[in-house]
């Protein structure tokens, strides 16, 4: 590394005056840092030579995401060396990227379709609204205390926050960007890992992002702009099972060796799958990638944690597990996917501003895109099914869908009833004087075989079944079949 003099340093506190905002196109966003010499900074860090020099950010200057860039390079000694640190806040790059930054802050109160949706702000759209006895179903697990509909992805560390629910540090890693990045390694004097206090960690998040966590480099590297994981125990779960372990053709053992269309939904993995994080019913931390269709959540638990990755149920006492949200495991083997889409083709469709086209950062459902667009609303409005059913009508294929959602509804009710009537048969059979124990541990493992498909299907992914219908709905008929046998089973235990 390169020294500098010491009549650097005046120049290096001039040059930390950086934080002022000027507005542009349709936001607010920070303007460029005063410039700070990329060559020499590239003098170090011969990691990213290649990636800065080749990448679409060749031109922007490092101080414009290293707030501390000048008096990192103007530190005279090795003692003084200051952490160039990184800006994470959304404004740094929305300077440049002024549309993608608009969309990402967008946040709509209106319910297109009876389903799931994205509430205004803090108010709460509580799971019991469409599920009453998800409660039962899920007792004492922490979720009981509250159990909402996911908010924008602006909202997305202040709910974390806020929630009644308690939390853990490994939930971060979905998020915080920088959490994230530095997972296993110490970052502000902290050691990030599953062990590590979620409370001392929330102190150290950097300032200005409390509200979003999730920074743009989350996806994007931001020294060459492409698309990249930072969630360290996907990465591990690529590297062992796959990109797609369904896909055997698709199936490599990288992201940087996956095609486009794995990339793009890749990205959104790092959060829209089934997890098990933070401490179990043996009340160790376990922090897992499942990365299975739901049929075989419960195989894989049981072999790798013996099912002790989640919680003891409030009412039979056994060991279950607690969905999250498999979204990128139901997609999989979808007619959606093997045609060619990703999460981006229907969740980030492109858009028109002031004549320049761009990939909308909203992330939102695509029923918010199509209505705008059945209602003429030329800024917002997209047709993303067009790529596949380029003659149908919006309206048309916007009714198909809510039929298919209120069909897995229909039959989710029913899956719910036959769960709550047989935790009733389950802990009746518990407190009988006489029961067949081989015969009562049949029917825990058929609740169980019920439960991950209910609440994994229907509960905690985020599509009401679109996402791949053709499998959601005969694996909602089994839930109700596990369900129902493990009541008889139960039954019949009691001698």
């Amino acid at each position: 590394m390169r020294w500098y003099p010491l009549y650097w340093l005046p120049v290096a506190a001039v040059l930390l005056f950086i934080i002022t905002f000027t507005s542009g196109g349709k936001g607010q966003a920070q303007q460029p840092a005063i410039q700070v010499s990329s060559d020499k900074c590239l003098d170090c860090h011969k990691g990213i030579v290649q990636l800065y020099a080749k990448g679409k950010h060749a031109p922007v200057n490092c101080a414009q995401c290293h707030p501390k860039a000048a008096a990192h390079a103007a530190a005279h000694t090795a003692k003084k060396v200051l952490a160039a640190e990184t800006d994470y806040r959304w404004e740094s790059c929305g300077f440049c990227h002024i549309n993608q930054y608009t969309t990402m802050k967008m946040d709509d109160p209106v319910k297109i379709g009876p389903f799931g949706g994205t509430p205004r702000e803090m108010d709460h759209a509580p799971k019991v609204d469409e599920y009453p006895l998800i409660n039962k179903i899920i007792a004492g697990h922490g979720f009981t205390a509250e159990y909402n509909e996911d908010r924008s992805h602006k909202l997305l560390m202040k709910v974390h926050i806020t929630t009644q629910r308690k939390q853990n540090a490994a939930c971060l890693n979905c998020k915080s960007t920088a959490v994230a990045y530095f997972w296993n390694r110490k970052w502000n004097g902290v050691e990030l890992n599953e062990k590590a206090d979620w409370k001392t960690i929330i102190d150290h998040l950097p300032q200005g992002t409390q509200d979003y966590g999730m920074s743009c480099s989350h996806c994007h590297d931001p020294h060459s702009a492409q698309p990249r994981l930072v969630h360290q125990l996907l990465k591990n779960t690529i590297a062992k099972n796959g990109v797609n372990p369904y896909w055997k053709e698709k199936n490599v053992k990288s992201f940087e060796a996956a095609d486009k269309q794995q990339q793009q939904s890749l990205v959104c993995s790092q959060c829209h799958v089934e997890y098990a994080c933070g401490p179990g019913a043996d009340k160790q931390p376990h922090y897992h990638f499942a990365w299975s269709k739901v049929r075989d959540v419960h195989d894989y638990y049981t072999k790798e944690c013996n099912y002790q990755q989640d919680w003891k149920h409030g009412i039979t006492g056994e060991t279950m597990v607690k969905m999250q949200h498999p979204d990128t495991e139901t997609f999989w083997e979808s007619k959606y996917e093997r045609a060619g889409a990703s999460c981006v083709t229907c969740h980030m469709p492109k858009l028109t501003w002031e004549g320049k086209t761009f990939t909308s950062h909203w992330m939102t459902s695509p029923f918010k895109y199509l209505d705008r667009y059945i209602k003429g609303d030329k800024e917002y409005g997209a047709y993303p099914c067009q790529q596949c059913h380029p003659n149908v009508p919006a309206e048309k294929l916007m009714e198909k869908a809510i039929n298919v959602q209120k069909s897995v509804y229909e039959l989710q009710k029913k899956a719910q009833e036959a769960l709550s009537d047989c935790i009733d048969a389950i802990a009746a059979a518990k407190k009988a004087q006489n029961v067949d124990a081989a015969k009562l541990q049949q029917a825990v493992e058929n609740h169980r075989l019920a439960h991950v498909r209910w609440e994994g299907l229907a509960v905690a992914e985020n599509s009401m079944g679109f996402h791949n219908p053709e499998e959601v709905l005969p694996e909602l008929n089994k839930a109700v079949e596990f369900a129902r046998k493990a009541g008889q089973l139960a039954k019949e235990a009691v001698k």
